[in-house]
């Protein structure tokens, strides 16, 4: 089944259910473009290690990688995108991947300070 593509200023891209959301400015720097998309389309519907693998090796933006950064740096809103719980589209999401790496650095500051 084709993902419906959507566009939210919240994110550089995300799936939600069937949905994939990108920036709409996105599609201004095509290669970057295809790279989100094709990253988006291989993650499943639910969340699985698979969807895991896929974020923490994203192998789909390896060539694009400046490109994706500078692309952050230039449009700031999409780090909203990198929040466990923020509004994408119509859609409330939570990313619970987000939500254990963002409770494993607080955890870790917590514990270093302690030590220091």
């Amino acid at each position: 089944m084709e993902q419906k593509i959507n566009y939210s200023r919240n994110t550089i891209g995300c799936r939600i259910g069937g949905e994939i959301f990108v920036h709409p400015e996105l599609y201004k720097y095509p290669e970057l473009y295809q790279a989100v998309v094709a990253h988006e389309k291989k993650h499943t519907d639910g969340v699985g290690l698979k969807d895991v693998r896929l974020d923490i090796f994203n192998n789909d933006l390896k060539d694009v990688k400046k490109e994706f950064y500078k692309f952050i740096l230039t449009h700031p809103r999409t780090l909203l995108g990198w929040l466990p719980l923020t509004k994408v589209g119509k859609y409330w999401a939570f990313d619970l991947e987000l939500a254990v790496v963002w409770v494993l650095c607080i955890a870790m500051g917590w514990y270093i300070e302690g030590y220091l």
